[in-house]
């Protein structure tokens, strides 16, 4: 079996070469596909590929066309949009929080109302993240769920 690995920045694609029935291939198959439904598969500045899971994001933001998923020490780029994150693991706790920005409600240190119905939320890497007032309402209304739930 060959393996190749290709650096591509803008997109993350899997090929799998070889005759479609062979058992070796729908082994590697099945091996995909329960990994890549658990995790994000993401690259940082030195180019490796890594699996994250969706505990580990703290939080995520689109800037200048690129997407940066941050985690509790590091910095990573993603093919996945913000809103496929959203809602892939919006039941692990990611929750959009801005037109360009998903948060993981349960790396939230503090919570500060601000003006103009913004709501600053501290992460737990110290980091500042601000709900804008579109989606302050609904952030409220998922910290009233989990309070009572």
């Amino acid at each position: 079996m060959e393996i190749r690995i290709e650096d591509c920045p803008d997109a993350f694609c899997v090929i799998l070469r070889g005759p479609k029935e062979s058992e070796e291939l729908q082994r590697i198959l099945r091996l995909l596909q329960g990994q890549m439904e658990d995790k994000l598969w993401v690259w940082g500045e030195d180019g490796v590929t890594t699996a994250l899971s969706p505990a580990e994001i703290v939080w995520a933001e689109m800037l200048d066309g690129r997407r940066f998923i941050y985690t509790q020490d590091k910095i990573y780029r993603s093919a996945v949009g913000l809103g496929e994150l959203e809602s892939r693991w919006e039941s692990y706790g990611l929750f959009r929080c801005a037109k360009s920005a998903v948060v993981n409600l349960n790396r939230i240190r503090s919570l500060r109302c601000c003006r103009a119905g913004r709501i600053e939320a501290l992460m737990t890497t110290g980091e500042k993240v601000i709900v804008s007032r579109r989606y302050a309402p609904l952030l409220r209304d998922r910290i009233e769920e989990g309070s009572t739930g």
